[in-house]
C-alpha cells in the first residue's frame, strides 16, 4: 500500500473531502491525542489539543476509543468529545450488561492465574499487571530484554482459561475476552448507531489496526508514525502532528483559508 502523510497534498485533499460527508471522527488517546509517557497516571490532553478537539466536536460527531478504563479515561478527556469508549471498545453504551459480566469474570480468573505461580517471574522481568476490570494489560516498559519478555507474555497469556484475545501496544500486551470485537467493532457499531456512513480514525499501535483493517466504513485512517505494515493509508510523523490535523479539519469545516492558500494569494498580489 502506498502511504501518504496526512498533511501532504494527497492527505489534505482527502481531509477536505471528509467535511461534506456524515463522518464519525474517532481518536485513540495515549500516543495519539496525548503524548506517551512512562507515567501513565500523569497523561493529560494539552490545553491546545483540548481546545481544538472541543471545536471539532461542535461541528461533527467525535469519539475517543481507548484501551484505558472508562473511569480512567473520561476525566482525562474532560468533556472534549461527547462519545468516550474505554477498555478497547468494551466499555461502551452499546455493550450489554451480560457481556460486561462475562468479561469481568474472565479477568478475575486471568488475574488469579497471573498473580499465582507466574507472579514472581513477571515481577522479575519488570512486568506490571494493570487490572482494568474488563480487560488486563501487562506492561513491560522496564524490561531489559523487551523482545524476549513480549514473547514469553504471549505464550503465558495464550495458556490462560478462558483463552484471551491479545492485542499489542507500546511495551504492553492486552488481554481481552475472545468474543469481543475490539476497537474496530466498537468504532463501526458506534458509527452505525449514530446514523453515519463513514469513519475517520487516528491511532498509534496494534490495537488501532483493528479499526484501520475494517472491511468497510473507514473513509480515512491515519497511523501515528510511518509503520510499513499498517493498514492505514495515511500517517503523521509524530503525535504532535495530530493537533495539526484536527486544526485543519476545523478550518475546512468553517471554510476558512488555509495557510498555504493565504501565502499563495500574497505571492499573486506581489507579482500582479
Amino acid at each position: 500500500m502506498i502511504r501518504h502523510h496526512a498533511l501532504s497534498p494527497e492527505g489534505r485533499r482527502k481531509l477536505r473531502s471528509l467535511v461534506t460527508q456524515p463522518i464519525l471522527y474517532g481518536f485513540d488517546f495515549d500516543g495519539t491525542l496525548a503524548a506517551l509517557s512512562p507515567d501513565r497516571g500523569g497523561v493529560r490532553l494539552s490545553h491546545s489539543v483540548h481546545e481544538w478537539l472541543t471545536e471539532l466536536r461542535k461541528r461533527a460527531p467525535c469519539a475517543v476509543i481507548s484501551g484505558r478504563s472508562l473511569s480512567d479515561l473520561s476525566p482525562r478527556i474532560n468533556g472534549a468529545v461527547r462519545h468516550v469508549v474505554g477498555n478497547h471498545g468494551l466499555e461502551s453504551p452499546l455493550t450489554t450488561p451480560a457481556d460486561l459480566r462475562l468479561a469481568e469474570d474472565a479477568c478475575v480468573a486471568w488475574k488469579r492465574a497471573l498473580t499465582g505461580d507466574a507472579g514472581p517471574a513477571l515481577a522479575h522481568h519488570g512486568v506490571e499487571l494493570e487490572d482494568k476490570r474488563y480487560t488486563l494489560t501487562l506492561h513491560y516498559r522496564g524490561a531489559t530484554k523487551p523482545t524476549e519478555v513480549r514473547l514469553a507474555l504471549t505464550v503465558l497469556l495464550n495458556s490462560l482459561t478462558p483463552r484471551p484475545r491479545l492485542t499489542f501496544g507500546h511495551a504492553c500486551v492486552n488481554a481481552l475476552p475472545a468474543a469481543h470485537g475490539g476497537k474496530g467493532a466498537a468504532a463501526f457499531t458506534l458509527m452505525r448507531r449514530l446514523g453515519l456512513t463513514g469513519l475517520f480514525y487516528i491511532g498509534d499501535d496494534g490495537a488501532d489496526e483493528e479499526v484501520f483493517a475494517l472491511p468497510r466504513g473507514v473513509i480515512m485512517g491515519i497511523r501515528v508514525g510511518h509503520v510499513a505494515e499498517s493498514q492505514a493509508e495515511f500517517y503523521v510523523d509524530h503525535q504532535g502532528e495530530v493537533e495539526d490535523v484536527i486544526r485543519f479539519l476545523v478550518h475546512r469545516m468553517d471554510r476558512t483559508p488555509e495557510a498555504a492558500d493565504i501565502e499563495q494569494s500574497k505571492r499573486a498580489q506581489q507579482t500582479g
